[in-house]
């Protein structure tokens, strides 16, 4: 592993760990508190003063069950709908990456004044993509403008070819429409980094983590119970923090790298204009 990837393995650890320890906190506090409100009554009190009756433990399991039932769901939706945004934002990373080249080799195929400039364009839109626009998207959540203008450079450039034969207009056409399917992709880039999981979704998974940890309270609050809440109140932690994580994949922790980018430039596009 490289010496400079270390402090940033150990800060995404780090923010899983506190993601982990948060959910055991509330999973604990909660029950402790609601315990120290509802006391049972003498009657039903055992020796430890933590005993209520059968009805009520009863009741308290049913409520807990479909709390958490409907908490799994929220859960199970929105890690499933952040993952596949993950996995589909790198996939789109390799597509545009494949539009690229094609722009670069169908320009070299045309040949003429124009390819050198096209093609010139494209190397430049792919530094951008792969450097300083690369840490907008994380820092910013936006686009750059320059990767835009580089862009329109190649398309302005292959708007303006001549074609003299059918070849010539094959990949013409060829171009303008790799050149649309890659401002498509940096739309959708652009969305998946602005866009938030916002209050909509932490508010009731927030308040699900704790509303489901309410029923506990009927329980003594001994050694295994207290590891049997907080086992729970991790895993549900540990969530949180993959959603948290998946919901912006150009940022910490899960930052996905430029990596196809990177490889174009050091193959394909590594030849002279």
């Amino acid at each position: 592993m490289p010496f400079g990837a270390v402090p940033e393995v150990l800060l995404d650890v780090a923010l899983a760990l506190l993601w982990i320890g948060g959910g055991i906190l509330l999973a604990l506090a909660v029950p402790a508190v609601v315990r120290r409100l509802i006391r049972p009554d003498a009657s039903e009190a055992g020796p430890d003063g933590y005993r209520h009756s059968l009805a009520t433990r009863d009741l308290s399991q049913t409520v807990g069950f479909r709390v958490a039932a409907l908490y799994g769901v929220i859960l199970a939706l929105v890690y499933a709908q952040e993952l596949s945004g993950f996995n589909d934002v790198r996939s789109g990373f390799a597509e545009e990456a494949v539009r690229v080249a094609d722009v670069w080799h169908d320009a070299g195929r045309h040949g003429g004044p124009s390819a050198p400039v096209i093609r010139t364009a494209m190397r430049d839109y792919v530094e951008i993509v792969s450097g300083p626009e690369w840490e907008l998207l994380g820092t910013e959540r936006r686009l750059s403008g320059d990767g835009w203008a580089a862009r329109d450079r190649a398309y302005q450039a292959v708007l303006n070819l001549q074609p003299a034969n059918l070849r010539e207009a094959r990949l013409r056409d060829q171009m303008l429409d790799r050149l649309t399917d890659i401002a498509r992709f940096r739309q959708l880039r652009g969305e998946v980094a602005h866009t938030r999981s916002g209050g909509v979704f932490w508010i009731p998974a927030i308040a699900g983590l704790a509303l489901v940890s309410i029923p506990f309270f009927v329980f003594a609050p001994t050694r295994a119970n207290r590891l049997l809440i907080s086992s729970f109140g991790a895993f549900s932690g540990l969530i949180l923090f993959l959603i948290a994580a998946f919901s912006n994949p150009f940022s910490h922790p899960f930052r996905v790298a430029p990596d196809p980018f990177t490889t174009l430039l050091a193959t394909d596009l590594k030849a002279a204009p």
